[in-house]
This record gives C-alpha cells, sequence and structure tokens, in this order.
C-alpha cells in the first residue's frame, strides 16, 4: 500500500469519525430532554387495567383487561381491537412539554373547564382540552397542571365506538377449504 492510497484511508476513517459525532450531537440532546420530563401519569401501560372514556354528546366508552386481553364493555361487548387500544395506553407514559400550572390559566378559555373529553386509566383522569393555535398540540389536564401534548389521542378517542371492537375472524380463515 502506498503513501496515497494510506492516506485516502486515513481521510475516509476520520469523515466517518466526524460523521459519528455530528450524529451524537443531534441525537443526543433529545434524549436528555425526554429523560427530564416526567409522564403524564405515574402509571405504565402494563399497569392500565382499565379505560373510560367520557365524550360529550357521543357514547361512553369502556374497556377492561380480562386475561392479558382488552374487552370493551360499553357501549357494546366484546374483544376490544388491540391496534386502537395501543395507543392509548401509550399515553399513560407520554412526556408532553410544555407544561403549565392550572392556577396560572383560564381553564374555560382552554375548553378544559368543561373539558371536551375525559379519559380515566385505573381511575386517574385526563381532560382533553383545545388545540393551541400556533401549533396544533392539545391542552391535556392532569391534576394540577396542563401539558401541550402533540394531539393524536383526540381524534382516537372521538372516533366511532363500534371501530373499537376487534373484527370477527371468519370461519373461512380458520378452517379454509380442502383441496384433495
Amino acid at each position: 500500500m502506498n503513501t496515497l492510497s494510506r492516506r485516502r484511508w486515513l481521510n475516509v476513517g476520520l469523515l466517518g469519525l466526524v460523521v459519528g459525532l455530528v450524529a451524537l450531537v443531534v441525537i443526543e440532546p433529545e434524549r436528555e430532554r425526554s429523560a427530564t420530563i416526567p409522564p403524564l401519569l405515574e402509571l405504565t401501560a402494563e399497569r392500565i387495567e382499565r379505560i373510560v372514556v367520557e365524550r360529550p354528546g357521543q357514547e361512553r366508552l369502556a374497556f377492561e383487561r380480562r386475561e392479558g386481553q382488552w374487552w370493551m364493555t360499553a357501549p357494546e361487548q366484546g374483544p376490544a381491537n388491540p391496534v386502537l387500544i395501543r395507543p392509548i395506553l401509550q399515553l399513560a407514559e407520554a412526556r408532553c412539554a410544555p407544561s403549565y400550572a392550572v392556577a396560572d390559566l383560564d381553564l374555560s378559555r382552554l375548553r378544559l373547564d368543561p373539558p371536551r373529553l375525559r379519559l380515566w386509566l385505573n381511575g386517574q383522569e385526563i381532560h382533553f382540552g383545545d388545540t393551541a393555535p400556533t401549533d396544533s398540540q392539545r391542552c391535556l389536564r392532569v391534576g394540577g397542571t396542563v401539558h401541550l401534548c402533540p394531539d393524536r389521542w383526540y381524534p382516537l378517542l372521538t372516533s366511532a365506538a363500534a371501530g373499537f371492537l376487534a373484527a370477527p375472524i371468519e370461519p373461512s380463515v380458520l378452517n379454509p377449504p380442502r383441496r384433495d
């Protein structure tokens, strides 16, 4: 290997090192920020056993975990769609910033008094208000704090109740016809 070739490989190695360091500088602050912001509830998704959603002008939704599976108990009964339940469970562990003390805010102006929607996860209540006009973050009240969170849960929680039921599996799918 001649000198020119060694220098070329050295430069490629140094370039890779620089790219790695730049990636660390970009990624690491986001990790630190999420570690310092506490979750909305001191509750993990695995510990949630009951979900209740009170939606003004719509049917109340209720779900409970039975033997590891989620069941809808109101307004209809049956196995719940796990694809729709999973994001609701993840809300408990969401980390939302900024947050504000309730005493410093006009809750009626934020549509938190009365709330647009109320969610209970194992009895811990979350009120949903309006979205912020600047960045479409939704106001969520938990206890004495209002958090601005991404608006990914409100549209789900206000969707049709029947959509929360798991689709039945057709017998033909379980037992396809045999070809002889």
